[in-house]
């Protein structure tokens, strides 16, 4: 077998999964000063302006074709207004720990929706590399204090969490088809825009009683981190990949995710990181190694013009 060389997908999802890694420890800071869902509804509505600025300076237009409307709206709303919603209220109902396990299994959940609507093809070498990936995260949580695991008293939050990893899930890999006919910019732009707008009425009683003044600087500049860049840069290159190299293959860098935040966390929040942590990475590498391998994707698309 030849070698399998790093390509800028590989170099842009390694940024892509640092950069969340790092957000969520900012989310952190922030969510000490800002309740979750005015936070998400301020962070989103700036990501938006962001990307619809980005797509009018760069692309000129917001040209449509009528008959994907349908669809880009409905994912607009699940990939963003009722995935946000689902993600605040079930982090709330359960532990750090059983949140990074249960987004550890997106990539598992890609690619069997990336079977299903015959987008990839995965070998048994691809899928072995999946578990792998998912077994790594296993690995650095179970070493950590309070570990995962399913009790009374978290199975709320850990059902409405497996629920937002299949909306995610399900808005990337419909994604690919569209992205045919847009720009990875233009696909984000408009559907986190949408997605925005449909999310903010959640936020709006919070909003009228939240005291501005008494938020520090630190807390707005975490904020703007999330809204610029891990929301709006990551996801136009998290789109890009999906678009070069196929959903299987983006998605199992996201198992890195939770390896990286872990890292930052203690560099950051001084939260103590596991001994298992080495060996978690190194299962977690191996499983995009065979990843990688274990695929079958159809060539990159070519873009076709949008039609008003």
């Amino acid at each position: 077998m030849k070698p399998v060389k790093l390509s800028l997908s590989d170099a842009l999802m390694l940024a892509v999964v640092t950069i969340w890694a790092l957000n969520l420890s900012l989310v952190k800071i922030a969510l000490a000063e800002i309740p979750p869902l005015p936070y998400n509804g301020i962070r989103l509505l700036l990501a938006a302006a962001v990307l619809l600025a980005w797509l009018l300076l760069s692309e000129k237009n917001l040209s449509l074709r009528r008959r994907d409307l349908p669809k880009i709206i409905l994912l607009s709303f699940s990939g963003y207004a009722l995935y946000q919603y689902l993600f605040i209220s079930g982090i709330h109902l359960t532990t750090a720990s059983n949140t990074a396990v249960i987004f550890g299994s997106t990539p598992i959940m890609i690619s069997l929706l990336s079977s299903f609507f015959k987008h990839e093809k995965i070998k048994p070498l691809g899928w072995l590399g999946i578990i792998l990936g998912f077994a790594g995260i296993y690995l650095v949580i179970r070493g950590r204090a309070g570990g995962f695991s399913l009790s009374q008293q978290t199975w709320k939050g850990d059902l409405l969490l497996f629920a937002a990893v299949f909306l995610w899930a399900h808005y990337s890999v419909s994604a690919r088809p569209l992205l045919k006919v847009y720009s990875p910019l233009k696909f984000t732009a408009v559907t986190m825009g949408l997605g925005s707008l449909m999310f903010f009425p959640f936020s709006v009683p919070q909003l009228l009683r939240l005291r501005f003044a008494s938020i520090s600087l630190t807390a707005w500049l975490c904020m703007l981190y999330s809204g610029v860049i891990a929301l709006s840069l990551a996801l136009v290159l998290w789109f890009f990949s999906v678009r070069r190299v196929g959903n299987s293959q983006t998605a199992v860098y996201s198992n890195l995710q939770p390896i990286l935040a872990i890292v930052f966390a203690q560099l950051i929040l001084g939260e103590r990181a596991s001994s298992s942590l080495l060996l978690g990475a190194g299962v977690v590498f191996v499983g995009i190694y065979f990843t990688r391998r274990g695929r079958e994707v159809a060539p990159a698309p070519q873009r076709v013009g949008a039609e008003p």
